[in-house]
C-alpha cells in the first residue's frame, strides 16, 4: 500500500520531519471544505470477511463552495461557513485493494434563536455521496502507518431549500477529489507511530515532508481525528 515513487524516500525524510509552526492551515484546510472523523466503528463483513468502518463526520463548507451558497446568508446574515454532517461507510475490498466510500449528509445552520454556542442542525441542504479509494496510493511510513489516502466521488444533493448555482435542477450531481489526512505520532526515535489520545499528533503535509500541528479543535474528545480535505471538480 505504499507509493513505490516514494517508499525509500518517505522512510528517510520522516525521520528529519520539520514542524510547521506558520501558515497554519485554515479553518476548511485549503479546500473550502473539510470534515473530520470524529469516531468509527469497525466490524467485519460476516458473507465477504471484509472490514467495514463507520464514521459520523463533522466539517466545515465555506461560503460560495457548491454546497454553502450564497443564498444562506437569508437566513444567517453575516455567515462565512456552513455545517456539515454526514455519516460514512468505508468497505475494503480484499481482492482489488480498493475502498469503496459511501454515506449522507446534511448542510445544517444554527437558527437566529439560538444561543451563540448551539450546535448548527437546521438542515438547509441534504443527499449522498459516494466514492473510492485505492489504496495502491496510499501513502504510509516505512513501518506501516497511513499517512495519507485519496478519495475520489460525487455528491448527490437531493433536496436544498437554497437555490443553488451549481445546480440547474434536483437532484444534482457535484464531482469531488478529496485527501484524507491521517495523524500521526513521533516516538523516541523520530519515527511516525499511531496517534494516540492527549499527545502531541501531526498531519502529513502534501510535501510528503512538513508537519501539520493537530489543532484543539481538530480532536474528538482529546483524540486527534482524521481530516479530509475535499476540493469539487473532475
Amino acid at each position: 500500500m505504499i507509493r513505490t515513487s516514494i517508499r525509500a524516500g518517505l522512510a528517510l525524510c520522516l525521520l528529519v520531519l520539520p514542524t510547521v509552526t506558520h501558515a497554519e492551515p485554515a479553518l476548511f484546510g485549503g479546500t473550502g471544505f473539510t470534515l473530520y472523523e470524529i469516531s468509527e466503528r469497525v466490524h467485519m463483513d460476516s458473507r465477504t470477511g471484509e472490514p467495514v468502518r463507520v464514521s459520523p463526520l463533522l466539517g466545515f463548507a465555506e461560503l460560495g463552495t457548491p454546497i454553502c451558497p450564497t443564498a444562506v446568508l437569508v437566513t444567517v446574515p453575516k455567515l462565512e461557513s456552513c455545517t456539515v454532517i454526514a455519516t460514512g461507510t468505508n468497505v475494503v475490498s480484499l481482492a482489488t485493494a480498493r475502498s469503496h466510500v459511501f454515506g449522507t449528509f446534511d448542510v445544517v445552520l444554527r437558527l437566529p434563536s439560538d444561543s451563540s454556542v448551539h450546535i448548527p442542525n437546521a438542515p438547509v441542504l441534504s443527499g449522498t455521496f459516494v466514492g473510492t479509494i485505492d489504496l495502491t496510493q496510499a501513502v504510509t511510513s516505512s513501518s506501516g502507518v497511513p499517512l495519507l489516502l485519496f478519495i475520489r466521488g460525487s455528491f448527490r444533493i437531493e433536496w436544498s431549500s437554497v437555490a443553488l448555482p451549481a445546480c440547474s435542477e434536483l437532484p444534482c450531481t457535484l464531482p469531488f477529489s478529496g485527501t484524507f489526512r491521517v495523524p500521526f505520532a513521533m516516538d523516541d526515535l523520530a519515527h511516525p507511530v499511531e496517534a494516540d489520545r492527549g499527545h502531541a499528533a501531526f498531519y502529513l503535509a502534501d510535501d510528503l515532508h512538513r508537519r501539520i500541528p493537530v489543532r484543539p479543535t481538530e480532536r474528538a474528545a482529546g483524540f486527534p481525528t482524521v481530516r479530509l480535505e475535499l476540493s469539487f471538480g473532475p
